[in-house]
């Protein structure tokens, strides 16, 4: 049975224990008797008052949860992780913490396809922010407070809804280690959170449609007027990222420079932007999107421990420098869609897997006969194998 249906048990037939420290511990030695971890974890959140709290409580939201995982995670000193399943048992126990539900209106045309929007739940915060009322909603212009490791950004402003983070909003904010971007935020602008060191975790909602703004005449009005390409976590100290399904665009030099980013997971992207992952030195995996159809100049250049890629069928084109100085990188497949490599709007010096020097002695185009990747390979000098042995 799961931690949160033995725990609504308890607290239905054993009402009184929630009063009786002795007793819950007794309780709860005999629902978990082999789990001794787990029974002090549970305890724990009781001593701090977090379990009295919830008693007096008839709806939580996201801020209310992350200030219980923080009074664990610091006063004990017990992981984030740790903590969020022992609140998160509690909460679910109390009928206080749901699943995500989803709803059919109103849907979005997306071509042939039917985007459900998640439906969200208003969560406020007690941080400070320098914000402007848009035509849509809020945008938050500037955090004003000071750095806690964990940051959750709300969804509500004054009884009225964010939809957008504006450009630089957190810039420079070192002490941030993980940002929770609330359900209801669609946008968020230019150098959000460039050179947040300290960050090493995003989460982002379902609801958010584009990271970062494109160029002068197709920038989000909301977003302001484009200056200059800081990319949305360039420089932060990300160390993995899934970006959601409902994205459409992440702009460029959004990821440059996150030396400990090691994973990411890109689900509808068409293309990904210029100098998106430049200098990311660490990382090892990306999940390419299934409708890529584009990687622009050097959007994966200096990314020095890839070892394998694979692009999905349906790519179209592979642009200059878009694997330079990836000294790792063993082999690379490329499908039969691509019908051009080395292309875009660069200086035409920088090679798109760059020099001889800078590659794995064992560098490998993986692609089938006849193909245009074959013919590149071959006009390049550069090793070539069968895709059926990738």
């Amino acid at each position: 049975m799961e931690d949160d249906k033995v725990l609504t048990n308890l607290i239905q037939d054993y009402p009184d224990a929630l009063s009786d420290r002795k007793k819950l511990q007794a309780l709860l030695l005999d629902f978990f008797p082999q789990d001794k971890r787990k029974r002090n974890l549970l305890l724990l959140t009781f001593d701090d008052g977090i379990v009295n709290e919830m008693k007096g409580l008839v709806q939580m939201d996201k801020m209310i949860l992350h200030r219980f995982v923080r009074s664990i995670e610091q006063g004990y000193d017990i992981r984030t992780k740790s903590a969020e399943a022992a609140v998160s048992a509690w909460a679910k126990a109390f009928g206080l913490l749901t699943e995500e539900k989803e709803v059919e209106s109103p849907p979005v045309e997306d071509g042939q396809k039917i985007v459900v929007e998640k439906e969200w739940v208003p969560c406020e915060s007690d941080s400070l922010y320098e914000y402007e009322e848009t035509s849509r909603g809020i945008k938050i212009l500037k955090f004003i407070d000071f750095d806690d490791p964990v940051i959750v950004i709300p969804n509500v402003i004054e009884g009225k809804r964010v939809i957008a983070i504006g450009n630089h909003a957190f810039k420079g904010c070192v002490g941030i280690e993980k940002i929770i971007i609330s359900d209801g935020i669609e946008m968020l602008g230019n150098g959000v959170f460039l050179n947040c060191k300290g960050l090493k975790e995003a989460v982002l909602p379902g609801t958010l449609r584009c990271i970062g703004t494109t160029d002068p005449t197709g920038c989000p009005k909301i977003l302001g007027s484009l200056t200059k390409y800081d990319g949305a976590f360039e420089y932060s100290g990300l160390e993995k990222i899934t970006i959601p399904d409902s994205v459409k665009f992440v702009g460029d030099n959004t990821f440059a420079g996150c030396a400990q980013l090691k994973r990411v997971v890109l689900p509808r992207l068409k293309e990904i932007k210029e100098n998106t992952f430049r200098w990311c030195r660490s990382l090892q995996e990306v999940v390419f999107s299934k409708e890529l159809e584009a990687i622009r100049i050097s959007a994966f250049e200096g990314c020095d421990a890839l070892q394998k890629i694979a692009l999905p069928e349906g790519t179209i084109s592979i642009e200059e420098g878009a694997f330079a100085g990836c000294k790792s990188l063993e082999s690379i497949y490329i499908p039969d869609s691509v019908i051009e490599i080395g292309g875009g709007k660069g200086t035409g010096f920088l090679k798109t897997f760059g020099e001889l020097d800078e590659r794995h002695a064992n560098f490998t185009i993986r692609c089938n006969a006849g193909s245009y990747a074959m013919k590149y390979a071959r006009a390049q000098q550069i090793r070539c194998a069968d895709a059926q042995d990738y």
